[in-house]
């Protein structure tokens, strides 16, 4: 699958301006992999500033830089495109011989790196250097006194007073919502992504629910579900690693696991897949034989203001309006103690499935095209059990359309 490079330089340097900004400092791993289409390397694994910097300037027209562990450069470079990379030291030794003409492999090794130039690796990565390479690539693009933007949600307080001491001149300022308000517009190798975590999980879905049958735990359901999810997957022709993310609840608990299926129990099925770092989010419900009258009223009541604020759920319209409607459509039919803090979220790639914008009472944000959203009405009752509705939706131009065709109807498992 070939990665399209997702930032919208464009759109970035418009929200840059209305920021009075000169340009960002992406820092967090995911907003690296978004601005470049290449990975920052494991040393971002230990999610602190300094493993990675990509500095990209308002103006659309000056190229990105990145500054880049050496033992993964040369990796992304060739998948960012981008020719200004700064390399520093970790602490994976890489000796070049490609070039050396064939000679003993002592002899080659000797000359690839002379004795005088040997150094002490770091044992991860040395922040203070990696902060003074910043301070002279800003210092080279002209921006040591600009005002710039860095990902200060992101920002380990331990590392926060490194942007200031490598940095003195530079005016900074916290840039999360730009970036969030970036990342929230897909590209189509993004969406297409989005779409294949989808439709790999909804087949894995269909499947454990299938195999509903009295005694069946969690467990069991959603090993059936990584299976069946890996193999659509396959058939759709993606033949990387596909992993399962979610939660299946039975009975009446409405939390954890729960307990082995018996009849009457509600199964919930909040589900999804990762692929290439992107992350589908879509949930179902079911009950194992005849639903009872407090069960079938709950989820009727659900599927109703599912499909109400679903109507909202179109471009230009408020997130917080799609909310509005959901919750009075719950309360209307008579569920006044309904309270739940959002009814949604936007999906990409995250270590955690739910990125910004939420779609909660407070969020003016308006949906645009290029958006991906995971929409939900869900209820935990203890004592009756968890209901779940969720579908992933891709925002068109003037539409929203579902990344599942499984029915939104709550599944009986007569068996």
């Amino acid at each position: 699958m070939v990665f399209l490079r997702p930032l919208n330089r464009k759109r970035a340097q418009i929200l840059m301006e209305q920021d009075g900004l000169d340009g960002i400092i992406l820092i967090q791993p995911e907003s690296i992999i978004y601005g470049t289409g290449a990975r920052p390397g494991s040393a971002a694994g230990w999610r602190r500033a300094g493993a990675a910097f990509v500095i990209v300037p308002a103006d659309s027209r000056e190229p990105i830089t990145a500054i880049i562990g050496d033992f993964y450069a040369e990796e992304f470079r060739a998948a960012s495109g981008i020719d200004d990379i700064v390399t520093f030291p970790v602490w994976v030794d890489l000796i070049d011989i490609s070039e050396i003409p064939d000679g003993y492999l002592i002899e080659r090794l000797s000359t690839a790196r002379p004795p005088e130039q040997v150094r002490l690796r770091p044992a991860t990565f040395d922040r203070k250097q990696t902060f003074a390479l910043l301070a002279g690539a800003l210092a080279g693009r002209g921006l040591s006194t600009a005002r710039l933007g860095t990902e200060n949600a992101f920002l380990p307080v331990e590392d926060q007073a490194l942007f200031n001491e490598a940095c003195p001149n530079v005016r900074w300022s916290d840039a999360s919502t730009l970036v969030g308000r970036l990342r929230m517009i897909k590209s189509t190798g993004e969406i297409n992504r989005l779409k294949l975590a989808a439709q790999s999980a909804e087949a894995g879905t269909a499947a454990a629910i299938a195999h509903i049958r009295p005694g069946r735990t969690a467990d069991e359901l959603f090993s059936i579900f990584r299976t069946a999810s890996a193999q659509r997957a396959a058939e759709l022709g993606y033949h990387g690693p596909v992993l399962p993310n979610g939660a299946i609840t039975i009975g009446p608990g409405a939390t954890g696991k729960g307990r082995p299926a018996q009849r009457g129990d509600v199964i919930r099925l909040d589900l999804g897949c990762v692929v290439d770092g992107y992350t589908s989010d879509c949930a179902r419900t079911a009950v194992l034989g005849r639903p009872s009258a407090d069960q079938q009223a709950i989820y009727g009541a659900l599927r109703i203001a599912f499909e109400s604020g679903l109507e909202r759920l179109r471009p230009g319209v408020p997130l917080r309006e799609v909310y509005t409607t959901a919750m009075k459509t719950m309360h209307v039919q008579g569920f006044d103690m309904y309270c739940r803090g959002h009814f949604g979220h936007g999906v990409g790639a995250s270590i955690f499935v739910e990125e910004w914008p939420f779609i909660s009472a407070d969020e003016t944000t308006e949906i645009e095209p290029g958006m991906v959203l995971a929409y939900e009405l869900p209820w935990y009752i203890r004592g009756l059990g968890a209901f779940m509705l969720e579908d992933q939706f891709i925002i068109g131009a003037d539409s929203s359309e579902p990344c599942w065709s499984l029915s939104r109807e709550l599944a009986i498992c007569d068996c």
